[in-house]
């Protein structure tokens, strides 16, 4: 232990020496005196702090989590206590300006104990295990984060700042903010010192903290009070700081210390030194090459490999795959005659329907034109991207498997950011590249590691963490190209071009007459891979064809209508809780629920904050995420 304190010491010196002579021979052609120590202290020294402070609040939050939950992934970022800070930070930005100061961490305050008491009342009442608490944080994170969107693109000139300031900059201009910090954690900071024992004593199980008198309700309520406060205080000031306490509390626990006091005074060292050296470095990136980028969006990118590398090495939980249904005396007939009459209803609803007088009429041929092409488009994707899930979790034998579950859809979204910055004339080869990445690097994983369904989802959502954290830093920059990438992400058909749409129908058209000759191997599938390979079928082969399919069509939809989340998750369980059991059946009913699901997003989208229209990605996030709870609680 000593030696790595030892080393972190020595690497920080170095970076900061080098940092300090770069310094101090750039500013040495201003000849003003005194401007080094100027400079030194109003923005190095007070940065430094900032660090030190920032490094151990989020240290010993995470390190409080993880102990109270008895969860070694618990922190901050995968509980989505830092977003929902973040969001109620926002609201206080816009409404309450002239209360900044006080509101900002009052309502940060309250919105990330809020978020923390809720996931814990629901892990006491369900008894989740480990790795089904954090799909319920990380998607809770996923929640607010469209909600952060959706306000910065309804308010951009009065988000502007708090866009920048929420990237996890640690720029200072003095000691205010550092002074500040320490006067707001001080007190929380010595009631932490004083309650260490009483957590020391919940590592011994609730029964036994039971048995010696311990208040288990009251001692995790009061530590989910310091942690909330903890996290809200770092958000308030610098902004997401994504990752840092995950880090600092997966490490400290191979140092088997047995003193918690010693425990969380190392934790909070960690923290710091991580922090600080990744600032650092960015210090001399910025007076070496002028490039001048956020803390808290380069240490998101760096923790999303950390969080593949904790779910392979720290979870190890079994989960039952049963299936439910619903409605299975329901004849498979009716269920498709129903669907496909209700598919015609959301059709004619969202074509004819005026949102302004909340009735039909008559409209404009030039509008009915614009709305029609919408919906074909919409009815395309929703087919492809339904397929593409059942086709997912039929290869994958993994009932969460979907294109933004697995991150396919965030790896689309990556080619389609490089090519806006590097060659916008290959977009559609960037999306592809990029799905088909993911999807290989996925699959790879599950057969050579043969890691559980849960395993997946959480490293695929690491995946979609870097691709929004690579987001972050590109609008930090400012540049007008990564606010078409923010509102593309979120807002989805924004890119109506014939000759894009003519390609999706075409390949559509591709797509499902690929999965009529693949069907035969696809229904062999289902009777499981050893099946499949005892009946002569190549399944290496299978499994490749269906992956290009599904790439294309992921990359394909994500041109057009932005990385649409969760159709492609819920279309084919709702089918399931439909009980439809014939194969054919269930592609069409897939392909009709996708279609549905489309509708309803575009229809709910326009209606609800008439005459403003909610991005479709946030109403499919939304709307997801609601399904995603209830699919914890069986999985």
């Amino acid at each position: 232990m000593k030696k790595i304190i030892f080393s972190c010491t020595f690497v920080s010196v170095i970076l900061l020496c080098i940092f300090l002579f770069l310094e101090f021979d750039f500013l040495k052609k201003y000849n003003q005196e005194n401007l080094l120590s100027f400079v030194f202290v109003n923005y190095n020294l007070s940065r430094f702090f900032m660090c030190l402070l920032c490094g151990f609040l989020l240290a010993f939050s995470s390190l409080i989590l993880r102990i109270v939950m008895q969860n070694p992934l618990a922190s901050d970022t995968t509980l989505g206590v830092a977003p929902s800070a973040s969001f109620a930070i926002l609201i206080a930005t816009l409404f309450f300006p002239d209360f900044l100061n006080i509101s900002k961490v009052l309502m940060g305050f309250l919105g990330a104990f809020l978020i923390l008491f809720l996931i814990f009342i629901f892990m006491l009442k369900k008894h989740l295990n480990s790795t089904s608490i954090i799909l319920l944080g990380l998607i809770s994170g996923m929640v607010f984060g469209a909600l952060n969107s959706l306000m910065i693109l309804f308010y951009p000139e009065e988000s502007k700042a708090f866009l920048l300031f929420n990237s996890g900059y640690f720029t200072q201009s003095g000691f205010k903010d550092v002074i500040e910090l320490f006067c707001y954690s001080s007190i929380a900071l010595i009631s932490l010192y004083f309650f260490i024992p009483y957590l020391k004593i919940l590592n011994l199980g609730d029964e036994l903290a039971s048995s010696v008198g311990q208040n288990i309700f009251y001692v995790k309520f009061f530590a989910l009070c310091l942690s909330a406060y903890f996290i809200t205080l770092v958000v308030s000031f610098v902004g997401v700081i994504s990752f840092l306490g995950l880090f600092a509390s997966i490490f400290v626990e191979f140092f088997k210390i047995k003193n918690a006091r010693k425990e969380f005074l190392i934790c909070g060292f960690l923290g710091f030194f991580l922090l600080f050296g990744v600032d650092l470095f960015l210090q001399i990136l910025q007076i070496t090459k002028g490039t001048d980028l956020p803390t808290g969006g380069v240490l998101a990118l760096l923790g999303s490999p950390l969080l593949i590398f904790a779910v392979f090495k720290m979870l190890k939980e079994n989960f039952n795959n049963d299936d439910i249904y619903i409605f299975s005396y329901f004849k498979e007939k009716y269920i498709i005659l129903g669907l496909t009459l209700l598919v015609l209803i959301l059709f004619f609803l969202n074509l004819y329907f005026d949102f302004s007088t909340l009735s039909f009429k008559n409209i404009s041929n030039e509008i009915l034109a614009l709305r029609l092409n919408k919906l074909i488009i919409l009815l395309l994707c929703g087919v492809l991207l339904a397929l593409v899930g059942f086709i997912l979790q039929r290869l994958s034998f993994n009932p969460m498997a979907s294109p933004e579950m697995l991150g396919v859809n965030s790896g689309a979204s990556l080619g389609v950011l490089f090519a806006l910055y590097f060659s916008l004339e290959y977009v559609q080869i960037f999306a592809i590249i990029g799905a088909l990445s993911v999807l290989c690097f996925l699959f790879f994983l599950s057969f050579k590691f043969n890691i559980n369904m849960q395993k997946i989802i959480l490293i695929g959502i690491a995946i979609m963490f870097f691709a929004d954290a690579l987001g972050k830093i590109f609008l930090a920059s400012g540049d007008f190209k990564a606010y078409t990438f923010l509102a593309y992400t979120q807002a989805g058909l924004i890119n109506i071009d014939e000759n894009l749409s003519l390609f999706l129908l075409i390949y559509t058209g591709i797509f499902l007459s690929a999965l009529y000759i693949l069907y035969p191997s696809l229904k062999i599938f289902s009777l499981g891979e050893n099946c499949a390979l005892s009946v002569g079928l190549n399944v290496i082969k299978i499994r490749i064809i269906f992956l290009v399919l599904s790439a294309f069509a992921c990359a394909l939809s994500t041109l057009c209508i932005g990385p649409f989340s969760f159709v492609g998750l819920l279309a084919p369980h709702i089918m399931k809780l439909l009980g439809i059991k014939k194969l054919y059946n269930q592609l069409f009913v897939a392909a009709l629920l996708g279609i549905c699901l489309m509708f309803l997003a575009h229809f709910i989208s326009k209606i609800a904050l008439f005459p403003y229209e909610i991005p479709l990605g946030i109403v499919a996030t939304l709307l997801g995420s609601i399904y995603l709870f209830f699919m914890i609680k069986r999985y």
